[in-house]
């Protein structure tokens, strides 16, 4: 769902600033306005064929569309420390546990 969901956000962002509708998104991509709604809210997936059709309705190359904000991935870099450091904490805190617990037979 990972590049899924960069695919719509980028979708939905390009398209609001372009100042474009969901029903305008939808007339120039020959589909009807909910399933702009519903993919916008990650109900539907576009085919790799209604992303090209998206993309030229955005005027923007269909690769855009695919490519991580900076947003995203500086949440990534963020996770990524969080995740590591929790990681760390916990391998400290087992090994500690050990050596305290450890009881020679």
């Amino acid at each position: 769902m990972d590049l899924e969901k960069t695919v719509i956000d980028n979708i939905k962002r390009i398209r609001k600033e372009k100042h474009i509708t969901q029903e305008q998104l939808a007339e120039a991509c020959n589909t009807a306005t909910s399933y702009i709604g519903l993919m916008e809210t990650y109900k539907n997936v576009p085919k790799l064929s209604t992303i090209e059709k998206i993309a030229d309705a955005l005027n923007v190359e269909p690769e855009i569309l695919f490519k991580k904000s900076e947003v995203e991935k500086k949440d990534e870099q963020k996770i990524r420390i969080i995740t590591d450091t929790v990681i760390e904490s916990m391998r400290k805190e087992l090994y500690k546990a050990i050596r305290e617990n450890w009881r020679a037979d």
